[in-house]
Formats: structure tokens, C-alpha cells, sequence
């Protein structure tokens, strides 16, 4: 007897046996009857990993709609009679009807209804491992399907909830899972076959891939905050209340998460990249006294690094043979499977199926020997005040181009991935960048919409990429982190940078250009991380269709109100004309042009008008969900800035002393005034713990300031381009506006002058001729002191005479060594001012 006969019988002798049912349903698939299975989950005798977790994911779903639990079996006889089979996974009928692993593409899944059965299965990965899947106790879960290897029966099973059962993963928090309830469950006999959009689709990446990240990845409030707590204590009760007194919260909470990003098809084809090369000052450069680093030293190999600095090289000499011959090998030896990213001292430790990542360290101080020099480009491409140039690009891709092609002798079919990143966006001009390079463009640009020039500078950038018809792997670096990265980097509160419906433009575009997918770098808020987990599976749904169902699904009869506040406030951040022309700080621009008294009341009433409207006390909490997350981040923000618009501002006459030509070995540094008052943390309004000082003074040609900072100076960090730490950073304008310039000077005296809006609105800008003279004194053990004589016919552009004002703030920014937080730190003169904030800076009378 075939073995699809007795189930066809059965499904016949049910329809029989049910006369009363509506036509309707007859038409329909039935998996529960009045609150009875009639349906039954099928496995095969040795299922993959993917389909017994598809298989517990499909059973837990349906319970939870319609009270009934359909057996889970690995026989197609032990089917009860009269029960339709769900078969699920690389089953036997499935590859009857030709649905074998070989005949699926990479991702591909499929839902098929036959005569007597529903098939979903979808290509897996060839693992076997017994999963454990109980949600009642989320720690004991093990052996679930990773996101990196193919799961095509899972999503499969997804696509058969969502699609056909009406089930909506809305957000990771209780009470975001929508479960259509109904006692019996009759789906549509619709067919699907497909693969996502995107074969890449990376939220948490940049988390080290914890799903335990994702909250605090997502979120507003920053994860230490007693809001940020109160939020998360909201949001999970039921998981507190289980797991706190044993000590096992956390376990659970990574699972719960681990098993949304599942949902959302959060994984794929790993395609990341990232600065490979900081391992390389590990390797060849100095041997660590950290011991885990220590064991990566080689040997010393000064010729691989940049040319023309001081002490350790900011980046490597990119014309440079031995550099070369050392990636191919490196490459070489990741793809034979003798070394991993880790063994290679790559910090964020890629692995395969991941590419050979090649990129560069994060800062533009590139080599300048000769060689390099005959490389770079003079213009600067393209013009205006945008982040994204192509001022390396032919140096850096010809870089690529050779270890490419030197990885191609011996492995012709392997390629590396770089970025098209800050000033090597643009596609090379004197050279063709190798067909098989892969390239992640960084939009780093993408939540500023409003930011016209910059935004449009990127776009078009993006199109070039995509133009290029050469079939280049192509895929995408989000910035999902701003504006929230600034704003806790300034300690102020950002105007949240909703923007679902440019998301939506933006993801259409990245299809028609053939990028084939992306990892995030931050990855809020809420709204934002369901409408792209969406896209990233299907960018042609509509993002208002998107919005429907996620207000609608949450809110209920609120829906309309809290829909009506997202866009409200999507609207103001996105909106260009809410800008002003010339920079000013995070904060004014937060809360002086977008977070407006008007527009708050505006927003308050709208979501006082939702909470009327929420008619169950789960439509309720979710709204409270919200004024904790988002609405209470916005009040405390516009408090916290009129705040900062009463602070007062340090107003400092500098004597003028005997005249000391520019030598601060001469200035009389007892007459100079001190700078008064506190300073202060991160540039907020809390005094800062640490004991720093400052005095200033001019002869009528030099401005002179002296620093102390009371620390041990032993522990100073000497960078090789002065930045990030430890240094003093002084910012300069003739006014609290554009333009401005910065000058930056560390324990060793190496000093760095940049100017900011002087010439076509661009940003740091290094001034090579800056007339300075410094001196840094390190020789106490308890004391470091920098003593600086400014020019002031060239300290600000134009410069300024006796008599004259100019605006100042003070910077000390620490390494961890020195500040024993574990992390940089950073200490201002003026309160509620950090760095390039100019409209709070102090002023400075030269008498």
C-alpha cells in the first residue's frame, strides 16, 4: 500500500464524519476543531537539529492559540486517524514530491499542501543533535539551531505561522508575541516557496552575537540607568518572578532572546568585516605584557608600518611588500582551516564561512613614505561637509587589489571583504578594484536623513557601488547607533531618531543595487528593529502595512494615537527644515529645535489620548512599556536641558603679562588667571573626582594656558596620533558656532591642530602650519603639566587682538589606566559641554 493512502482515507472518512462544517472550512486546512487536534507533527527517524526545532516551535504556537497540543511523532504511522499530518523536515513524502536538500538554494524554504498532508521542510544544516526545547525552563534549552547555519525547515514553520496563522513576533518583551486565540484553527491551502531577500541579515553582530545584548542594544536608556532597570523589570515580570531566587535570570533572558532573533530570521550568509589589522602591533609590532596577546608575537617588523610618526605607527605602510606577503599567507592559512581570526589576533575573531576580512584602523594617519604618497589624492572627493570621501580610496584598493590577487594564485576561488568606509567610500578612480573583492559599503550616514548633504553624498555613493556590473559581492554597514551612541558619548538625551518610513526607501534601494545583505552597528528602537528585521526578509512589504499591524497588534483601540505619536516624532527628526543651518550641540539641537515645549505638549496629548483609548489591562502595561522606554528618556531629556540652558557659563579676563615671545619657560605663570570653578564629568553637571587645574594668560602675540592634572604619570598613554588618550583638548572659536578649531597635545608633547567649518563646512581638517609651540612635563610622579603658547593671529581664523574675546572649553581625556573606570574618560571645563560642543564654550577677555 502507498504510504499516503490510510491519511488520505482518514482525512476523507473526518470530512464525512463532519457534515457541519462551513464550506469555508473545507476549503481550508484544519489543524484544531473545537479545541482538539485534528492534525499531527511528523518527523523523519533522524531529523536535523533545524526541524525537531521547528517541529517544538509549530506545536508550542498552535497550543498557545487554541489550547490544544498536537503530537510531535518521527513515524507517519503512528498519525492518528482522522489527523492531517504536518510533516516537517527531510521526510520521505517531502522528497516524493521532489523537495530534496540538493534541489534547495541556499536559505530556501517551502510550505506545500499535498492531497492528504502539509509539507514544510527547507535546506538545513546536516546536524543531528537531540534538541532540548522547554520554555517552561529556558536554561535547561540546549543544541538550538545556530544563526549562522541553514535552518530552511524553521523558517519555513515561521513563514506557515506567520502567513497563514496570522502569529506576530511584534517585540522581544512579554506580551509583544500576538497569538490570534480561536478554538479551531483552519488555514489557507496557500503554497510558498522562497528565500529571503537578503542572505545576510546581522542585528546583534556588533554585540559579540549575545541575545543578551539586544535589550540594552535596542533601547534608549542606557543599560545601567535606574530607568533602563525599572523598563526591563516591566517588561519581563513573569521571567523575574521565575527565575530571580534561583539565581538564573540571566541564563533565561539570553534564551528568550536567542529564540526571538530566531523568529525574526535574524543570521544567514556571515559576511562581516570590520579593522582586522590592530592585531598586527601584537604580532610584529612590540610584544604584549597582557599574557593572552604575548603568545601572538613573532617577531618585530617595523618595515610593515606606517612611515613619518613618533613611537607606535597609527596605521601599516600600505605599499609595503612584506605587509602584503603577510596578509596572503595570513589569508591562506584562515582558509586551509590551520588559523581562525582569533590566532591572527583579529580582535571581533572571524571565523568560515566568513571571508578574510582586510581593513584598516579607524583613523586616516596613513603612511607617509614616498611610495604611499604617489597613491593619494589631493582633491578632496566628493566636495561639502560629508563624512565619506574617497580621499584614500586609490591607495587603499590598490592595497586590496594585491592581496587579493596574491590570495588568488594559490586559492582562486577564495576572495577577501573589505569596507568602503570614511575616506576610502568612494570606488577607486585609477585603478578597478578586483571583481572578486567583497565590499561592505558603511552608510554611516543612514539614520540622518535630515542631514541633507552628508545623506545624499552616501546615497549617491551607495548607487555607485551598485552600478559598478562587475557582479561584485556587495553587501551593507548600518549605523542604527545614532543618534543614541552620541548622546550617551555627551551624556545628554537624544530627540529619538525614529525613522521607519526611511527605512523602508532605503531597503528598496539596497535591492535594486544588488547589496545582498548587512550588519548593524546599533540596531534601535523597537519600531525600527521590527520594520528592518521585516525588510531584511521581504523589502518589498509596505513599512505602512508594517506599522499597521505592529500599532494594531500591541495597542489595540490605542493604536490610532500611539501611531499617530511615532510618526509625529519620525516626522520632526526627520524632517531637514527642523535644523538649523550652523552645528550646534547634541543637546540644543535635541531639545532647542526638535524636542520643542510646543511639540512635547503635542506629544503628550497624544499619549495621554492612547491611554484613554487601551481597554485591556494588557493594552495598558504596554503603554506603560512605553512612557518608561521612550517617553520618560524625552521628558528627562528636555528637563535635563533646560538645565543645562540655566547653567552658567565660565567668563574668564586673561591678564596680559611680560612679554615671553612664545617661550612658556618665561611666562610669569603666577599672574595668570586661574580657570575657575569645578570641572566636570563627561561634560554634564556632576564635579568631576579628579583633581585638574588650569591658569591663562597673553603678552599681546601669544595666548598662554597651563593644565595640571594630578595623576600618576606613570600610567599615561601616549597615542600615536595624540587621540583617543591620554591627551588635553582644547576647542577654540570667535564665537559659540562653526567655525572652530580643536588642538590636542599628549604626554610625549606631540601635538595635532584640526579646524572644523572654516573651508566648505568640513570637519577636522588638520592645520599643518599652526604656529603653536607646547611643552608636556611628565617628570613628576604625581603631576602632568602642559603648557601651551597659542598665536593669536592664528589661533581662531582671523585671529584676535588685546581687547578681543575669544570662546574656549577644556578637554582631559583620560586613558582607563589613568581614570581606573575601565574605560576612556573624560573631563570638561564647562559644564554641560563635551567635545565639538560649541555653544556653551567659555569666554575669554584678553585684557
Amino acid at each position: 500500500m502507498a504510504p499516503g493512502t490510510p491519511l488520505l482515507a482518514s482525512i476523507l472518512l473526518l470530512a464525512v464524519a463532519l457534515p457541519q462544517a462551513h464550506a469555508a472550512e473545507r476549503e481550508r486546512a484544519v489543524l484544531v476543531k473545537d479545541g482538539q487536534p485534528a492534525a499531527c507533527i511528523v518527523l523523519s527517524a533522524r531529523p536535523t537539529s533545524a526541524a525537531q526545532f521547528a517541529a517544538h516551535e509549530l506545536q508550542w504556537h498552535l497550543a498557545q492559540m487554541t489550547g490544544a497540543t498536537l503530537l510531535i511523532v518521527r513515524d507517519a504511522a503512528e498519525v492518528s486517524k482522522g489527523h492531517l499530518p504536518l510533516l516537517v523536515g527531510d521526510t520521505e513524502r517531502a522528497r516524493a514530491e521532489g523537495l530534496t536538500q540538493l534541489r534547495f538554494a541556499p536559505q530556501e524554504r517551502v510550505v506545500r499542501f499535498v492531497e492528504d498532508a502539509v509539507i514544510l521542510v527547507g535546506r538545513d544544516a546536516d546536524s543531528r543533535r537531540e534538541v532540548v526545547y522547554n520554555l517552561d525552563d529556558l536554561p535547561s534549552c540546549a543544541d538550538w539551531p545556530g544563526f549562522y547555519e541553514e535552518r530552511g525547515t524553521l523558517d519555513a514553520v515561521y513563514d506557515f505561522l506567520e502567513q497563514l496563522c496570522g502569529v506576530r513576533w511584534l517585540s522581544l518583551a512579554e506580551g509583544g508575541t500576538v497569538l490570534p486565540k480561536r478554538r479551531t484553527l483552519a488555514v489557507p491551502t496557500r503554497d510558498l516557496r522562497r528565500q529571503p531577500a537578503f542572505e545576510f541579515r546581522d542585528a546583534i553582530g556588533a554585540t559579540g552575537d549575545d541575545p543578551l545584548r539586544y535589550d540594552p542594544y535596542t533601547a534608549l536608556w542606557p543599560e545601567g540607568t535606574d530607568q533602563f532597570r525599572q523598563w526591563e523589570a516591566a517588561a519581563y515580570p513573569k521571567l523575574h518572578a521565575q527565575y530571580d531566587a534561583s539565581g538564573r535570570y540571566l541564563e533565561a533572558k539570553r534564551m528568550l532572546s536567542r529564540l526571538f532573533l530566531l523568529r525574526m530570521r535574524n543570521g544567514g550568509q556571515p559576511v562581516r568585516c570590520n579593522h582586522s589589522l590592530y592585531g598586527y602591533y601584537q604580532r610584529f609590532w612590540e610584544r604584549s605584557t597582557d599574557p593572552s596577546a604575548a603568545k601572538l608575537f613573532v617577531e618585530r617588523r617595523p618595515g610593515m608600518f606606517a612611515k613619518g610618526y613618533e613611537g607606535e605607527p597609527p596605521q601599516m605602510c600600505y605599499t609595503s611588500r612584506e605587509l602584503i606577503d603577510q596578509l596572503v599567507q595570513d589569508a591562506c592559512d584562515y582558509y586551509d582551516g590551520t588559523k581562525t581570526g582569533a590566532d591572527l589576533g583579529i580582535f571581533w575573531r572571524p571565523a568560515l564561512p566568513n571571508p578574510f576580512p582586510v581593513e584598516p584602523m579607524d583613523n586616516s594617519s596613513f603612511c607617509k613614505c614616498d611610495e604611499c604618497r604617489k597613491w593619494l589624492t589631493a582633491e578632496h572627493k566628493p566636495a561639502g561637509n560629508v563624512f565619506s570621501t574617497g580621499l584614500y580610496s586609490d591607495y587603499f584598493f590598490h592595497f586590496i587589489n594585491e592581496v587579493q590577487q596574491g590570495l588568488g594564485k594559490t586559492h582562486p576561488d577564495k576572495s577577501i571583504v573589505t569596507l568602503a568606509y570614511a575616506s576610502h567610500a568612494m570606488m577607486p578612480e585609477r585603478l578597478k578594484l578586483d571583481p572578486r573583492v567583497a565590499v561592505q559599503f558603511c552608510f554611516a550616514m543612514n539614520r540622518s536623513p535630515a542631514s541633507r548633504e552628508g545623506y545624499e553624498s552616501e546615497v549617491r555613493l551607495l548607487k555607485q557601488w551598485g552600478s559598478e556590473g562587475v557582479g561584485r559581492p556587495l553587501y551593507l554597514w548600518l549605523y542604527y547607533t545614532f543618534p543614541v551612541e552620541t548622546a550617551n558619548n555627551g551624556k545628554y538625551h537624544c530627540f529619538p531618531g525614529f525613522f521607519a518610513h526611511t527605512i523602508g526607501e532605503q531597503f528598496r534601494l539596497f535591492r535594486q543595487y544588488g547589496y545582498r545583505g548587512m550588519f548593524h552597528c546599533g540596531y534601535g528602537q523597537e519600531v525600527e528593529a521590527y520594520v528592518t528585521f521585516k525588510l531584511m526578509d521581504d523589502p518589498n512589504a509596505e513599512v505602512d502595512d508594517l506599522l499597521d499591524e505592529y500599532f494594531a497588534g500591541l495597542y489595540g483601540p490605542a493604536a490610532q494615537p500611539m501611531r499617530q505619536l511615532y510618526e509625529a516624532i519620525e516626522k520632526t527628526y526627520c524632517d531637514p527644515a527642523n535644523y538649523p543651518k550652523e552645528g550646534v550641540s547634541g543637546a540644543e539641537l535635541s531639545w532647542g529645535y526638535l524636542g520643542t515645549e510646543g511639540r512635547m505638549a503635542e506629544f503628550g496629548a497624544l499619549l495621554d489620548r492612547a491611554k484613554a483609548l487601551a481597554a485591556t489591562d494588557e493594552q495598558k502595561h504596554r503603554i506603560g512599556l512605553f512612557e518608561l522606554s521612550v517617553w520618560s528618556y524625552m521628558t528627562f531629556g528636555r528637563e535635563q536641558y533646560q538645565q543645562r540652558q540655566a547653567a552658567p557659563i565660565p567668563s574668564v579676563h586673561a591678564p596680559c603679562v611680560t612679554d615671553a615671545s612664545g617661550d612658556v619657560a618665561k611666562v610669569d605663570w603666577a599672574k595668570a588667571a586661574p580657570l575657575p570653578g569645578s570641572w566636570y564629568e563627561r561634560g554634564g553637571d556632576k564635579p568631576s573626582p579628579r583633581s585638574l587645574a588650569g591658569r591663562i594668560a597673553h603678552d599681546g602675540t601669544y595666548l598662554y594656558v597651563e593644565l595640571t592634572d594630578a595623576c600618576d604619570t606613570s600610567k599615561l598613554e601616549a597615542s600615536a596620533m595624540v587621540f583617543p588618550f591620554d591627551d588635553w583638548e582644547l576647542f577654540v572659536a570667535g564665537q559659540r558656532a562653526l567655525p572652530y578649531r580643536q588642538y590636542a597635545i599628549g604626554p610625549t608633547g606631540l601635538l595635532v591642530a584640526l579646524s572644523d567649518g572654516e573651508v566648505n563646512f568640513r570637519r577636522n581638517v588638520p592645520i599643518e602650519d599652526h604656529g603653536i609651540r607646547a611643552q608636556s612635563d611628565v617628570s613628576a610622579p604625581d603631576k602632568w603639566t602642559v603648557r601651551m603658547a597659542l598665536p593669536l593671529q592664528s589661533i581662531i581664523a582671523g585671529g584676535v587682538r588685546p581687547g578681543g574675546t575669544v570662546y574656549l572649553n577644556i578637554l582631559r581625556i583620560s586613558s582607563p589606566a589613568i581614570n581606573g573606570t575601565g574605560a576612556l574618560g573624560l573631563d570638561t571645563w564647562v559644564s554641560h559641554c563635551t567635545v565639538h560642543e560649541v555653544d556653551r564654550l567659555g569666554e575669554i577677555t584678553l585684557e
